[in-house]
């Protein structure tokens, strides 16, 4: 059997047995079992990057491989855990399994980001991005790929994802560009050297409420930490850090930028329009029409 076909009949099985997330959107049966077959062949890839490829023939062995990683799919592995790719914003990030995966969805906090470095630019100089709740570096590589001119630093409660972060900037040779601190929110930053001369701070931060973390999807529950998503029993408790500790770092002209959860954007763009730290708030919508990321500008 031509390995077309075999790839059509592991696709009618798939189908009619895969579950696929909200938060997985762009995971379709699909590029699933291409992205499982090119990881198969030894080339792992995300599910965005296995559609533009042509599927290469397997060996018996790679096909025996294939067959177990369907089925540990099937039974709620995450697919980015089984290829230990995921795509964000052009770039194929590294994710060992038990690590907190990207979501397409913060793209819109990365992209916000980069456009006001880009569009708005904050100086002539050598632009300072802190990027807090890092994870695996996501948001702040994806900032340095873009915007040569930009020093990235994150820093994340979470040792193992700090370790994929610096993985992750050589991966892409933005290592000397990249630094990264397994430590909490603002603690390696306060010291003179950042206090009013960072130029952006970013942050895509737990903000889910503690009860709702307990009733999550099992495929999030079992397989990526609960720090990543736990934000207190009112899912606010990073936000409150975050609008009260920046103007301590910012400098003229700098921006605040974070992501929030659905139903917290009006809340929180009020909060920051109350600070008179701030103005010029922006409340940046998804396709649906849902504030996702606010965008601050220190006062003069």
């Amino acid at each position: 059997m031509s390995h077309e076909n075999i790839f059509q009949n592991l696709l009618v099985n798939l189908k009619s047995k895969l579950s696929i997330l909200p938060d997985k959107s762009e995971e379709t049966p699909d590029n699933t079992l291409r992205a499982l077959w090119h990881t198969a062949a030894g080339n792992p890839v995300s599910p965005i990057a296995a559609s533009r490829l042509t599927l290469p023939p397997l060996s018996d062995t790679q096909l025996l491989r294939l067959e177990e990683m369907i089925e540990s799919r099937r039974v709620g592995v995450p697919l980015a855990h089984l290829t230990e790719r995921q795509h964000f914003m052009g770039l194929e990030f590294i994710v060992n399994r038990g690590l907190y995966i990207p979501r397409k969805e913060t793209e819109l906090l990365a992209s916000t980001a980069i456009n006001t470095i880009q569009r708005e630019g904050t100086g002539a100089h050598e632009k300072t991005v802190i990027d807090l709740c890092t994870g695996i570096g996501t948001v702040a590589l994806a900032i340095a790929h873009h915007c040569t001119d930009t020093r990235v630093l994150g820093s994340d409660i979470y040792t193992p994802a700090i370790a994929a972060a610096v993985v992750n900037a050589a991966h892409f040779g933005l290592a000397e560009r990249a630094t990264f601190f397994n430590a909490d929110l603002f603690s390696p930053f306060d010291t003179q050297v950042f206090h009013g001369a960072v130029d952006l701070i970013v942050s895509a931060p737990p903000y889910i409420t503690s009860a709702k973390v307990k009733n999550m999807a099992e495929e999030i529950s079992q397989h990526e930490p609960e720090e990543a998503f736990d934000a207190g029993p009112f899912g606010l408790s990073i936000f409150n850090q975050l609008i009260a500790l920046a103007p301590r770092y910012l400098c003229a002209n700098g921006y605040l930028i974070f992501e929030c959860g659905l139903g917290q954007g009006e809340f929180l763009a009020k909060r920051l329009s109350n600070n008179k730290c701030y103005d010029a708030v922006t409340k940046v919508c998804d396709e649906n029409g849902n504030i996702r990321v606010l965008k601050a500008k220190m006062a003069p």
